[in-house]
């Protein structure tokens, strides 16, 4: 059965522009007057004007990124208001308000004209943002069904469908089109890269072929065990009969049964559609997460349907980066977003970092916040939480659940987000949260608020005598080299040194002893290009301490042997 009806958008941009041609139409809403409701700015750029008459403050709001719009704001009387943009190749429109009071007025502004550009997935995905483009494919998963966000899908590719038109032209009224998965559409609607992602937005639907085939059951389709295990899918059909097959590449998908129902023929059902009950097995996975495929099809002998059923299954041991027991570093998602570019592979990740800012937290309708991590706590190669919901992927309810110094684990997908003046920002951007959350301390000996020499040496007095254990945490020592021990400076044969700190770098009673300790970034010293540190320079020590035991009746508080590191280096970390 096909389904198809064409929405007269051309015209209804034309009567838009006639109605902007008017040499002055004024609008009228309670306490505010504008001279026109509908202003156009061609496609080559320029600007537009309207006058605003109103009787006490108003204010503007709802203006896109490619509109500029002056003044803001005005008081009572008349002001005149000029909204601009600059060039653009495909077609843009907005809404923008005015509020004076209890009164809005909405004012439609539109730029370029329509043009619909036949393309396929690729093309879409390669092309440019704001081109109208007209594209038909399969729908692979629905994610909304009220404003209408799905996936479609054709031989070169897949976009995501931001907003789906009703036959009217309306949105909210997906569920009215009776679009399902399987279903062959054909759309038309502008293109948008949002944070990587290919959208092509408030489509509008120009023709639906129904597909002979529709999985009933399961909903979704679970995550396969990675001791393998059996799925059973419920189709309902109405072709001669349903045909599985699994690509010899996924070996580890077998076929193995079916069982079929024919539908129950009555009065108000005359074509009942028969149901297939058709049975998988899965082969337990010994490696990495793997993703394969289930086709099913089915034909009336004049048309042909499939469906192809998306199979994951988990991992026995997940990669590095992918697995919150051994998640990234920030420096190796950075990396990880330069290799994957704009668009996201798909893949959740989790990297392990300090929050270094915070742009935003949202304790509202939306939950979310906008922060950076990195390795070291300060903006040098950090990378972007976009958007991140709170702890088990739950909203924000309080804008002090996190703070700068909190270490956290990221989970999310990876992009190198690209916005439209070719700025890049390595981002978590995608199914956001933080899966594990540690407040900074400010307790005596944290990042936060490192120990004094004295204070070292006072803490390690509380010590029993010998060695850390190794579960034993790591303290921050704070203070300037008085001088090295004997032949203590770094070098490449052992890689560490020892020197004694004080607050001021003088010789005294205060100072601690820093026995053996790692260079900078808890590594050896394996080059000697490195800067040695030299007497004088401040640095804050991380690592465990000990009282050590040098003989009955001497007891040395100090760091243990290659188990500290210099942190920072006159304030450096790097």
């Amino acid at each position: 059965m096909k389904l198809k009806y064409i929405i007269p958008s051309v015209l209804a941009v034309i009567t838009m522009f006639m109605g902007c041609s008017e040499e002055f139409k004024a609008s009228y809403l309670g306490n505010i007057r504008v001279s026109s409701s509908y202003l156009a700015i061609p496609g080559g750029g320029g600007s537009a004007e309207m006058t605003v008459s109103a009787n006490g403050d108003w204010t503007l709001s709802d203006v896109p990124e490619w509109l500029t719009v002056a003044p803001m704001s005005g008081s009572a009387g008349e002001t005149t208001v000029t909204v601009s943009a600059p060039a653009t190749k495909g077609a843009l429109n907005a809404t923008i308000k005015i509020t004076c009071g209890t009164s809005v007025q909405e004012i439609n502004v539109t730029q370029g004209k329509v043009v619909v550009e036949p393309a396929t997935c690729k093309q879409i995905i390669d092309g440019e943002d704001g081109k109208t483009y007209r594209v038909t494919g399969k729908v692979t998963s629905i994610g909304n069904t009220t404003y209408g966000n799905w996936y479609l899908q054709d031989e070169t590719g897949e976009v995501y469908i931001y907003g789906t038109l009703d036959k009217n032209g309306a949105t909210k009224n997906f569920s009215s089109l009776g679009i399902e998965i399987g279903d062959q559409v054909t759309v038309e609607g502008p293109k948008k890269t949002y944070n990587g992602t290919v959208e092509l937005v408030d489509v509008t639907v120009l023709n639906i072929e129904k597909s002979l085939l529709k999985v009933v059951a399961p909903e979704e389709i679970p995550e396969i065990s990675k001791t393998g295990g059996e799925l059973e899918l419920k189709v309902a059909f109405k072709g001669k009969g349903v045909i599985p097959e699994v690509n010899p590449e996924y070996s580890w998908i077998h076929y193995r049964s079916m069982k079929v129902e024919a539908g129950t023929v009555s009065a108000v059902n005359p074509n009942p559609a028969d149901t297939a009950y058709v049975k998988f097995t899965f082969d337990a996975n010994e490696g990495k997460s793997r993703k394969g495929e289930i086709v099913l099809s089915s034909t009336n002998g004049t048309e042909n349907s499939s469906i192809t059923i998306a199979i994951t299954q988990e991992a026995d041991v997940l990669p590095h980066g992918e697995n919150p027991e051994d998640p990234f570093t920030v420096a190796e998602a950075v990396a990880k977003c330069l290799a994957i570019g704009n668009t996201s592979d798909g893949v959740i990740y989790y990297a392990k970092g300090i929050i270094s800012s915070i742009s935003s937290i949202d304790t509202g309708s939306y939950g979310n916040a906008t922060f950076n991590i990195s390795d070291d706590g300060t903006e040098t190669n950090a990378i972007t939480c976009f958007r991140s919901f709170f702890l088990e992927n739950a909203k924000f309810t309080s804008a002090d659940q996190i703070a700068v110094g909190d270490e956290v684990i990221i989970t999310g997908k990876l992009v190198n987000y690209k916005d439209k003046n070719g700025n890049e920002t390595p981002e978590f951007s995608g199914n956001v949260y933080i899966y594990k959350h540690t407040k900074a301390s400010n307790d005596p000996g944290s990042k936060a608020k490192p120990f004094t020499p004295a204070e070292a040496n006072a803490f390690c007095q509380t010590l029993t005598p010998g060695n850390p254990a190794e579960n034993a945490p790591d303290y921050y020592v704070k203070g300037k080299i008085v001088k090295y021990a004997d032949g203590g400076e770094f070098g490449t044969k052992y890689g560490n040194a020892t020197f004694y700190i004080s607050v001021d770098g003088q010789e005294s009673s205060e100072q601690f002893y820093v026995f053996r300790t790692l260079y900078l970034g808890n590594v050896k010293y394996t080059d000697d290009t490195w800067a040695k540190p030299v007497v004088g320079d401040e640095v804050v020590i991380c690592g465990k301490l000990m009282l050590y035991k040098k003989s009955e009746t001497e007891l040395v508080p100090e760091t243990a042997a290659n188990k500290s590191y210099i942190y920072t280096l006159n304030g450096k970390t790097n």
